[in-house]
């Protein structure tokens, strides 16, 4: 077996087994919106994943919503909805193109 997929088979199967333990733990239903609460405090999914994430969907969304917003406008939105800055916006759409 090829290195990279034993371990992206061991870290599902550590997943799974940790997971199932948390929800048991918090009396929670083991579903997809708990796994994700999950793997976050867990930091298996790190913030600016997240925010990368969140703002590339959001400004595709905003972009079809208000078509004739600017592009500066949409940025200036998605940071004050955020709180973040405006160069972080910037910088997330431009490497998002790469």
């Amino acid at each position: 077996m090829e290195p990279k997929k034993y371990i992206l088979d061991k870290f599902h199967e550590h997943v799974q087994v940790n997971f199932e333990s948390y929800c048991n733990r918090h009396g929670v239903e083991q579903d997809h919106s708990h796994l994700v609460t999950y793997m976050i405090d867990q930091n298996l999914i790190a913030l600016p994943y997240l925010q990368k994430f969140v703002i590339l969907q959001e400004y595709a969304k905003l972009s079809k919503e208000v078509p004739l917003y600017t592009k500066t406008l949409l940025v200036e939105t998605l940071a004050h909805k955020f709180n973040i800055s405006v160069r972080t916006v910037w910088s997330i759409l431009k490497n998002a193109k790469r």
